[in-house]
């Protein structure tokens, strides 16, 4: 068996409850940096990835307390044994907020800091804090989603009728929670996980925003409530397999006129998802590309 020869990536929180286990698991190399943002949850601890010589695989280990390993097991799979962390010190953090976003959002991690900037009225500012839901804004797709939704939301904002968006796979609820912030009405946000919901929930209380609405469904069998119900902009960050099946379903979602918003793609799958979209009346206005992800903005036809 190969032995890992390289620490690729280490990504740490500050410390507050006493390291006595390590989680392992092994995944491909492609999802790196989606399991940086989805593991900071595991906080306050250390998340060390270890890549292998001639090998596409990854190993995940985290370096916490007990309860933490065990919610990680069952979360996500993997393996746990005691650790002793003698002499053991994590490096110093690399989180800085706020995350700024086109000029109109800001994505604070830290409660305090964004209860400061908050209280001097400086704008759009959310606070999603690092959960086992996916989407503090870190990872590129997410990020992109974001931008993508500031520059569809301020045309659609113009119009007389209130700005409404749907969002599948909505993860911490981040992109619900931006909507709501750019001045949308009616929001809802879906996700298989029922764990997401919660803490979509939870970030919704956080925040203040009583607009966005957080439901447990299945993409792949979910259909808009009622047969009139359509969207002026909807959001799916969710891997390219998921996107391709319940694409009619996503497109039947969007109004006349209105926003789909597609991220979870890796660049090379973009003219994939592009062909498979536009095949149903859809045009494409925008891609956004950071590092190997693709983020996607398209409009549906109007009547």
């Amino acid at each position: 068996m190969n032995q890992p020869v390289l620490f690729y990536h280490l990504v740490t929180l500050f410390m507050t409850s006493p390291i006595t286990h390590l989680w392992t698991r092994l995944s491909s190399e492609k999802w790196e940096d989606v399991w940086i943002e989805r593991l900071r949850f595991a906080g306050e601890q250390s998340l060390v990835i270890k890549k292998f010589p001639a090998s596409r695989s990854i190993r995940l280990d985290i370096y916490t307390d007990g309860v933490t390993a065990k919610k990680l097991r069952s979360a996500f799979g993997g393996s746990t044994r005691p650790f002793d962390a003698t002499g053991w010190q994590p490096p110093a953090s690399k989180i800085h907020d706020p995350l700024r976003i086109a000029g109109e959002l800001r994505i604070y991690r830290d409660k305090k800091l964004f209860n400061k900037e908050r209280s001097l009225g400086k704008g759009n500012a959310l606070l999603i804090p690092s959960g086992m839901a996916f989407g503090t804004g870190d990872h590129a797709t997410t990020a992109r989603c974001l931008q993508l939704l500031v520059e569809a939301a301020a045309p659609l904002n113009k119009i007389d009728k209130p700005l409404s968006l749907l969002d599948l796979g909505c993860g911490s609820g981040i992109l619900a929670l931006a909507a709501e912030a750019l001045g949308a009405k009616k929001i809802l946000g879906v996700d298989f996980d029922t764990a997401c919901v919660r803490i979509a929930k939870e970030n919704a209380a956080l925040n203040e925003l009583s607009r966005s609405r957080f439901q447990k469904a299945d993409v792949l069998r979910w259909h808009p409530p009622g047969s009139k119900e359509a969207w002026d902009i909807v959001t799916a960050n969710l891997y390219s397999t998921i996107l391709t099946a319940a694409s009619a379903m996503i497109v039947e979602a969007i109004k006349p006129g209105g926003v789909l918003i597609l991220s979870g793609i890796l660049a090379v799958e973009e003219e994939a998802i592009l062909k498979t979209f536009s095949a149903l009346g859809l045009h494409h206005q925008k891609t956004l590309k950071r590092g190997k992800w693709a983020a996607v903005m398209m409009e549906k036809k109007r009547l």
